[in-house]
C-alpha cells in the first residue's frame, strides 16, 4: 500500500523522465509530508491544457542541445517528444514511476518567474502553483500497473515486484 499523486501528460512524463525536477501546485498536497517520503505517480487520462507553452520553456532550455550548440530543429524535437513521452507498456490511467520529495515550500509569483525555476518545473511562473515541492529522484517501475485516479494523495496497492530495487 504506498502513496500515489496523479499528474496529466506531458507534466507526468517530464517528471518520470527526470527532465522536471519540481512540482508546483497551489494547494498543499504536499505540505504533511518531510522530505524523503516516497511516492507513486499516477498519469492521468487527460492532456494537461497548458497551450504547449512548456515547448517555449524547453526549445530555450540550453541543457538540451548537443555540447557544440549544432543540434537541428529536428534532433531537438525528437529529444523534447522523447522528454514528453512515457516508454512502451506505460500509459494513461497507470502508476509509472517511484519519486522522492523533498522540501515543499511556498513562493511568490516573482520567484517563479525565475529562469531556472521555470526550466525545473516546465511552466512559466505565472502558470505554476504556488506551492513548490522538490523532486529529490525518479524512476519508472519495472512495469505500469494499473490504478483508478483520485484527486490529492491517495493510497494504492501496487505489487512489491513492480518496484524496482533500492526503494522499499
Amino acid at each position: 500500500n504506498m502513496r500515489v499523486f496523479s499528474m496529466n501528460l506531458p507534466f507526468a512524463a517530464l517528471l518520470a523522465n527526470g527532465y522536471k525536477t519540481l512540482e508546483t501546485r497551489n494547494g498543499t498536497m504536499f505540505v504533511p509530508y518531510e522530505p524523503g517520503t516516497k511516492f507513486l505517480l499516477h498519469v492521468g487520462q487527460r492532456i494537461y491544457p497548458d497551450g504547449n507553452r512548456h515547448l517555449e520553456i524547453m526549445k530555450a532550455d540550453k541543457s538540451l542541445y548537443g555540447d557544440d550548440n549544432t543540434d537541428t530543429d529536428i534532433d531537438m524535437d525528437e529529444k523534447i517528444t522523447a522528454l514528453k513521452s512515457l516508454p512502451r507498456g506505460f500509459s494513461k490511467g497507470m502508476a509509472v514511476a517511484i519519486l522522492e520529495i523533498g522540501e515543499t515550500y511556498e513562493t511568490t509569483e516573482e520567484e517563479r518567474c525565475d529562469p531556472d525555476i521555470q526550466r525545473e518545473v516546465c511552466a512559466y511562473g505565472t502558470d505554476s502553483g504556488r506551492m513548490v515541492t522538490e523532486i529529490r529522484r525518479v524512476q519508472y517501475l519495472k512495469r505500469g500497473v494499473r490504478v483508478s485516479g483520485k484527486g490529492g494523495v491517495f493510497q494504492a496497492d501496487v505489487p512489491v515486484d513492480a518496484i524496482p530495487e533500492g526503494w522499499l
